[in-house]
């Protein structure tokens, strides 16, 4: 994980923006739990539950790591944390609560203690959404941020979507008021969160007329196709939650998942194109192998599923089926190169305790941000 940044002038103990630059400490969490909702798809019960308990190990592992090496950094007065910095040093951490969102989703079809733990998953999610959209609204609202939209953003849209999918998915397993203030809370995420969608695209295409992809990481961009496919996702499961729906209103939330699914689904295209192309003739992957490719094809097949499954079309069932074997090679991939580069790190720090050149930790989803920008 980066370390925070101070700007000239200030102490290295007092930086001007505590914000926990931590590229996407969640990014490998996201991908893991996704990998192991969509197993089931292909039959890989066993594989399932082994994905779900290792992405709550690493949601752990990574919150347990990150505050003992920033204890430090824990003893600053309350005033340095508040400072909001720009929108591009915030949006990264909220594949936080997104994080925590799809792994309580997972834990909500185990049985016993793993249900309270994915209960409290839920109610951790839905704090830590509320805290760091707070904080980016704050930001985008002093510093003009909107300039520096990039694919990033889509993380905000997705928080909200992810953790309304996890409360619903709870509704069955509670009864009268509870129950349905959940089909509530789920239907109004998805309801929220698909126009907040649409917001960030709309803003995207103002940004891209006007400057074009720039230096932005490209491979950001691909959370656009996942968030399309996740708000697809929450329609659906808004609508499985119950309630005293219309005709009408029905046909209106078809509507705008297929709608919303159908643009992710043509957005992906050019997204995967540009990113590979810039990854093999642009850049190396520099330190690690990025995650958001992982979690983002993760969330576009689960919305694939969805809607297919919502609207009884097959052929959107069929893409969904394919993004979920691509979902799983994916991980594998990826899972196996982060392997490699930790084991090299782990093995040159045992030859030389002194050498920092690589930071053990590779579960950040992004390059270190000395290095050049991913594809």
């Amino acid at each position: 994980m980066s370390s925070i940044a101070a700007s000239p002038g200030d102490s290295p103990r007092t930086p001007r923006s505590c914000v926990l630059r931590l590229g996407l400490p969640y990014g490998v969490v996201m991908a893991t739990g996704g990998a192991a909702q969509l197993a089931v798809t292909y039959g890989l019960g066993s594989a399932a539950r082994s994905l779900l308990w290792l992405a709550v190990a690493e949601a752990g592992w990574i919150a347990g790591r990150g505050l003992l090496r920033r204890r430090n950094e824990l003893h600053l007065p309350w005033s340095t944390w508040a400072r909001i910095g720009p929108p591009a040093e915030l949006t990264g951490v909220l594949t936080v609560p997104l994080g925590l969102a799809v792994v309580a989703t997972g834990l909500a079809t185990q049985p016993g203690p793993a249900k309270v733990l994915g209960a409290s998953f839920v109610a951790l999610a839905w704090l830590c959404t509320a805290a760091f959209l707070a904080r980016l609204a704050i930001s985008v609202a002093r510093k003009g941020g909107t300039t520096a939209l990039d694919g990033g953003w889509f993380l905000a849209p997705a928080a909200v979507l992810g953790s309304g999918i996890a409360a619903g998915a709870y509704t069955a397993d509670t009864a009268g008021a509870l129950a349905h203030l959940l089909g509530w809370v789920a239907l109004a995420a998805a309801a929220v969160g698909t126009a907040g969608y649409w917001a960030v695209v709309l803003g995207s295409a103002i940004t891209f007329a006007r400057r074009g992809l720039g230096d932005s990481r490209r491979v950001l961009w691909w959370i656009a196709a996942g968030c399309g496919g996740l708000a697809a996702t929450a329609i659906a499961r808004g609508l499985s939650s119950g309630g005293p729906w219309s005709a009408g209103e029905k046909t209106f939330a078809h509507s705008a998942a297929i709608i919303t699914w159908s643009f992710a689904a043509l957005l992906a295209v050019p997204i995967v194109a540009i990113s590979v192309h810039f990854i093999v003739h642009c850049r190396r992957i520099g330190r690690a192998a990025p995650w958001p490719p992982t979690f983002s094809t993760a969330v576009f097949a689960l919305g694939a599923l969805g809607t297919g499954k919502m609207l009884e079309i097959p052929a959107v069932t069929v893409v969904g089926k394919v993004a979920a074997a691509v979902t799983l090679a994916l991980w594998t991939v990826t899972a196996a190169l982060h392997a490699s580069r930790l084991l090299q790190s782990t093995g040159r720090q045992l030859a030389n305790p002194t050498d920092r050149r690589d930071d053990p930790t590779v579960l950040t989803g992004l390059p270190h941000e000395q290095a050049p920008p991913a594809g």
